[in-house]
């Protein structure tokens, strides 16, 4: 405890400063996330208008199921295996399970995962650098990421001068969609939206924090062997928490590892990281993740990612989207042999942010997973360790550049490498330009109904979509979400897709395809109407109306599995051979 107050007092300043300016915009940002209307709920941003669906039927199912039917279905596709990094999710459904409501459940974590986000950045920066200003620097570097949309927006700003322009810019200028590029801003495109990448990452940084400091401080070995085990323990809960964080920090801390054996520098101790972290690791893979990716072209070659072929092209896309960090974090690297460490200490330095070299390759290398978007989530990892490493030419310029010409050119480099960021930041806040139509009052109640009065486990019938209320409100497993993500997520659902329609259309087809399936209920509202033509009329003719509201009907269907019903039926806990 003295230890740790010692080092709050050496650092107090750089940490109030840090929550004064950082900690305070995630404060600001998340606290008005959700904004209640009497006929909706509306959410600001419209990455998280996209994402969050998914994550709140993930936290209510966790907060209103008993624990045997967690995993039962995929949330998006029943009978799928539920693969997904839950373990925000989960935090979330047990704060709602004690009472918290669903708005404080996804808020108050999504504050303290970025609190400890930044203070685990600057602590990661501060064992590399020694200075607090840098450090700073480097974490600021990061999150106002990334490219040149800055220009873009001065050219704009030039052709119609408008002072609110500063205040609101008129589009996302990070975004470029011709390269599936959809936020060049680690905040704005991952750490709001994303949980399961805020979450991966605050562990992920405070594991690489810990990991690093025991490699080149040299510490008390007791207190450093309690600190490998931690880091080891977050290392080994990535596979629930975030995959592309897990797969980040097999890249990083092996190199480490081994540099580190070689050179004797604690690798005894190095094993408190390394066995909990593969048990652990190795038993949750086993457990929520083998065998749940059905596609087997899941991951595949796909070099330059989406640049089009071509070294130029794949030269001219990383200039546009993230401007001169590349050249600025080459020269970071080239000038690190310059830094007066002792040897050991500039290997480990050196495998530590070859690493982020390595990760960057990867995935311009390997797509991981179908949507290439995806990959964005190891590219901001690369980027990290790049803005740590451009603090050296900076430093190097600085230093070296005269007192006027060099401190004019760090100015000039660190704008080109933060304007477009901050324009986004800027953006992000102005919620009252940037408010998202979420989900109706009634759907929402209707939600709640259907979650009071049938089995967990019941699947429902809904358009592919991803934020339909079944999945997102009443927490019930859907046949299939959107069609996009279902594919991404690993699943083949080009047969079920055709399936879907079908029995949208109702009749004698219909029949055999609602058994196979083990369905439930047939939910029809508008979006089943106007895409998938439901042929409400047989079904009204056919089954008891179970729900309805003024946009949705859904009928019960179990007495196609059951025998003749009245509508009280209740699905049998007992799946199909379809899903076993």
């Amino acid at each position: 405890m003295k230890e740790l107050l010692s080092l709050y007092h050496q650092h107090q300043r750089s940490l109030q400063f840090l929550m004064l300016t950082w900690g305070a915009y995630f404060f600001i940002l998340f606290i008005r996330i959700f904004d209640h209307r009497p006929d909706a709920l509306y959410i600001g941003t419209e990455h998280t208008r996209s994402d969050w669906p998914l994550h709140m039927s993930m936290a209510t199912l966790f907060a209103t199921k008993n624990p045997q039917d967690w995993f039962a279905h995929h949330p998006m596709y029943a009978g799928g295996k539920f693969t997904y990094g839950f373990l925000t999710n989960l935090i979330s459904g047990l704060l709602m399970r004690v009472g918290f409501s669903l708005e404080k459940a996804f808020i108050l974590p999504s504050i303290l995962y970025a609190l400890l986000l930044l203070v685990g950045l600057y602590a990661l920066f501060y064992i590399i650098f020694q200075s607090q200003r840098q450090s700073l620097l480097a974490l600021s570097i990061f999150l106002l990421s990334s490219g040149m949309g800055g220009i873009r927006f001065l050219r704009d700003l030039s052709g119609t001068p408008n002072l609110d322009l500063f205040f609101y810019p008129p589009e996302p200028y990070s975004r470029l969609d011709q390269y599936q590029w959809y936020s060049g801003n680690a905040i704005a495109g991952l750490l709001v939206p994303q949980r399961a990448f805020l979450l991966g990452l605050m562990m992920s940084v405070w594991a690489l924090a810990a990991l690093l400091y025991v490699v080149l401080e040299r510490g008390n070995h007791r207190q450093d062997r309690r600190l490998l085990l931690t880091a080891g323990v977050l290392v080994g809960l990535l596979p629930i928490a975030h995959a592309h964080s897990f797969i980040a920090l097999i890249l990083i801390s092996a190199p480490l590892y081994v540099v580190a054996s070689l050179l004797r520098e604690r690798w005894l101790d190095l094993l408190y990281y390394a066995v909990p972290a593969t048990l652990l690791s190795v038993t949750l893979y086993l457990i929520f993740i083998a065998g749940g990716i059905e596609n087997p072209e899941f991951m595949r070659w796909f070099p330059g990612w989406t640049a089009g072929g071509g070294l130029w092209r794949w030269i001219a896309m990383w200039l546009k989207l993230w401007g001169i960090m590349v050249p600025m974090a080459i020269a970071g690297f080239w000038l690190l042999h310059k830094q007066g460490w002792t040897r050991n200490q500039s290997w480990l330095i050196h495998t530590f942010f070859l690493s982020f070299f390595g990760i960057f390759l990867l995935g311009n290398l390997i797509l991981f997973q179908p949507i290439p978007w995806d990959n964005s989530k190891l590219f901001f990892w690369a980027y990290l360790g790049f803005a740590g490493l451009a603090i050296f030419p900076l430093k190097w310029i600085w230093r070296h550049g005269g007192c006027n010409v060099g401190r004019l050119d760090v100015i000039l480099l660190t704008f080109l490498l933060t304007f477009t960021g901050f324009l986004e930041v800027v953006r992000l806040q102005r919620f009252d330009r940037n408010w998202n139509h979420f989900t109706n009052v009634e759907d929402i109640q209707l939600g709640a109904e259907i979650r009071r009065n049938t089995d967990p486990i019941a699947i429902f019938l809904t358009e592919p979509y991803g934020n339909h209320f079944v999945m997102t409100w009443a927490a019930r497993p859907i046949l299939m979400g959107y069609t996009a993500w279902v594919g991404n997520f690993g699943f083949l659902y080009k047969q079920r897709e055709k399936d879907l329609r079908m029995m949208f259309l109702g009749g004698a087809e219909a029949e055999p395809l609602l058994k196979q399936y083990s369905i439930s209920y047939v939910v029809i509202g508008p979006g089943e109407l106007r895409n998938y033509q439901a042929n409400e009329a047989y079904y009204k003719a056919t089954y008891p109306l179970a729900f309805e509201n003024k946009n949705y009907r859904v009928y019960d269907v179990q007495s196609l599995a059951h025998g003749h019903c009245l509508g009280g039926c209740q699905k049998s806990r007992a799946f199909t051979s379809y899903f076993h």
